[in-house]
This record gives structure tokens, C-alpha cells and sequence, in this order.
């Protein structure tokens, strides 16, 4: 069975604090020493608790729908910010194809102002991630065969920040969008995070995520897609703390309009605009040309979106309804992809 849903949504740590003192210690963890915007001083305890409970509310709502749609296996597709990876080894694309594992929620605020993310004791904030090993070594064949150089690893050894599991990609989501911790996962991680000339382009996320759906379209498996990560964020960077919005908005009219090839055009060339936080849209990009294959055309909704700099990230999620009917993949009528490096 096809991929028949999908959604993409933000993970920045912000959204998973409830209150303006935990927005305020998050906001100072990642802006301190950059100077700021003039909107964040705006951003002040009303909106930012008015913000808390939109974000909660976005969550449920995504969490609604991809209970409804009760999918056998979940597609999870996030980049890796030197947590999993370190400067001695960063894949383009990587296919966790191990046993079962764990990960952390970054959910509530610590007491101690002064206290690590999440605050300890760690274990309270524990939860399981588990693995569908068959249809994670069935993309790994497949993509290998359909010309993606995919790495992969079976056992999970983090270069960073090891005592939290499955990095923060899928650890701070999932907690908040799993029906239960029991549906298996396939941890799909794309390299997002600035990186050398040879990240990949908008194209070849398009290819990726098209490639995905064709190998998916024979599992017996009911399959949905997450996208995580973004929007424009630049967190330490020289633009910490500003928010891209007319990016931002186009990047959710396209996704709403069904326009999924017109999203390769951010990734098409280098621009500081579009690297470090804000290069997690092709996350997004993944997602939506697999649902695309399955239905050409096929348009999001949006739940929401804010521009928010004490977040340091523009904050969007959106999901694509269920497909009723299995649909087979189109042909591209794009040129036939070229066998590159992943």
C-alpha cells in the first residue's frame, strides 16, 4: 500500500515550553550576544502565552489527524544538527535500520531557570521509538538501486548528546503526534544544517521523496510521512532571532496550492537565507513530493503559522488528508534523474 498521508510541521524547542519563562530561557540559550529584531521586544508575555496555546492546539490537531488515518508505520524525516553525526562524518541521506530504541521529549519547563534541556531527571522524559526493519532495509535497497548514495546505521552511537537517543528531530515531535509509542517508525534523516556545496538541492529532495512513495507503493503497509524541521531559522547564526516571512509564506502557498516542484526553487543555488535552520524545509520538500507522487496535485492544509522570534524560527504545520484510494505513481515527466551521489 502507498503512502497515503502525510504532514510536516517546526520542532523548535520553544513550542514544547509552556510558559514565557521557558521561552524566555530557550530564547536567551540561542540568541545571547546576536543582535535582535525590533518585533521580539513586541513578543511580550500575552503573546507569548497566547502563542503556548495555539502551538498545543496545532499539535493535537496533527496528532487527530494521523490517529485518524492509523498508519502501520510512520516515514520520519528530519536533519541531524551534530548531535547524531560530527564534522568527521556527515551523510547526505541516512537509513536507521536497527533493532528498536529510545528517545527524549523536550516538553515542560525546568523549575531551575539555570537547568538543562530537559531538565533531569532524564528518564522522566524517556518514551520508546520503535523500528520497522523491513520496510527501513526495503527503502535502503531501493534508494541504493534508484541511484541515492544512502548511508546507514544499525545501531544508534550519537557523536553528541548520546544520553538523549534518537535526536531531537523526531524526539521532541513524536511524543506530541504518535497515537502510541507502539506504531513502528522508519528514521529517514536528510542532511538540512548548512554544510558543503554537495548538500542536496531542492531537485534532488523532489527525487527523494518521489523515489520514497515508488518503493513504499508495493508494502502491504498502510504508510504516512512526517516532515520535521523548519521554517526560516538562522539560531546563533547572523541572523538569529529574524523570521523570513514572505518565505515562509510562499514556501505554505505552494504547499497549499499543490505546487510541489515549484519548491525545488529555494534549494537551486546557495543563499545565507536558505542554510542553517531554514535548510530543514527539505524535510518538508521530502514529504510533500511523496504524497505528491501518489496524488499529483495533491493540496495541504494549513493548521497554522507565527512568526516567532523569541522561538528564533517561523512556526508552520500543515498536513495533506488522507488518500481514500490507493493511487499508483505517475511517471515523472521530468528528465530521468541523474545516478549522483546522495
Amino acid at each position: 500500500m502507498p503512502i497515503q498521508f502525510a504532514m510536516s510541521m517546526s520542532h523548535a524547542p520553544s513550542l514544547f515550553q509552556h510558559t514565557y519563562t521557558g521561552w524566555q530561557k530557550w530564547h536567551a540559550f540561542l540568541n545571547t550576544g546576536h543582535p535582535q529584531p525590533h518585533e521580539t521586544e513586541l513578543e511580550n508575555e500575552k503573546v507569548v502565552a497566547e502563542r503556548v496555546e495555539r502551538s498545543k492546539a496545532n499539535f493535537a490537531k496533527l496528532k487527530q489527524e494521523l490517529t485518524k488515518f492509523k498508519p502501520d508505520v510512520v516515514i520520519a524525516v528530519w536533519g541531524d544538527q551534530r548531535e547524531w553525526f560530527d564534522a568527521a562524518n556527515t551523510p547526505n541521506i541516512m537509513l536507521y535500520t536497527g533493532a528498536d530504541t529510545w528517545t527524549v521529549h523536550n516538553t515542560d519547563d525546568a523549575a531551575d531557570p539555570n537547568a538543562p534541556f530537559p531538565p533531569p531527571p532524564m528518564e522522566d522524559h524517556k518514551y520508546p521509538v520503535r523500528i520497522d526493519q523491513e520496510l527501513a532495509s526495503k527503502l535502503l535497497r531501493g534508494l541504493i538501486e534508484r541511484g541515492f548514495d544512502v548511508a546507514h546505521a544499525d545501531e544508534v552511537h550519537l557523536q553528541s548528546r548520546p544520553e538523549r537517543g534518537i535526536p531531537h528531530g523526531w524526539g521532541n515531535i513524536g511524543y506530541h503526534l504518535m497515537p502510541n509509542f507502539n506504531i513502528p517508525t522508519v528514521q529517514l534523516i536528510v542532511n538540512t544544517y548548512d554544510g558543503p556545496p554537495a548538500i542536496l538541492n531542492g531537485e534532488r529532495c523532489i527525487a527523494l521523496g518521489r523515489a520514497v512513495a515508488d518503493i513504499c507503493a508495493t508494502s502491504p503497509k498502510r504508510i504516512a510521512i512526517i516532515g520535521s524541521g523548519g521554517m526560516s531559522h538562522d539560531p546563533r547564526g547572523l541572523r538569529s532571532g529574524w523570521v523570513d516571512e514572505p518565505l515562509d509564506n510562499w514556501f505554505l502557498g505552494q504547499l497549499t496550492a499543490g505546487k510541489v516542484d515549484a519548491l525545488a526553487a529555494p534549494f537551486s543555488f546557495r543563499s545565507e537565507f536558505t542554510i542553517d535552520g531554514t535548510g530543514e524545509l527539505r524535510c518538508w520538500v521530502v514529504a510533500a513530493a511523496a504524497i505528491d507522487r501518489m496524488k499529483p496535485g495533491h493540496k495541504a492544509v494549513k493548521v497554522d503559522y507565527f512568526p516567532a522570534r523569541k522561538v528564533t524560527t517561523g512556526c508552520g504545520w500543515v498536513y495533506w488528508p488522507a488518500l481514500d484510494e490507493a493511487k499508483p505513481a505517475r511517471k515523472s515527466s521530468a528528465k530521468k534523474e541523474p545516478v549522483a551521489a546522495g
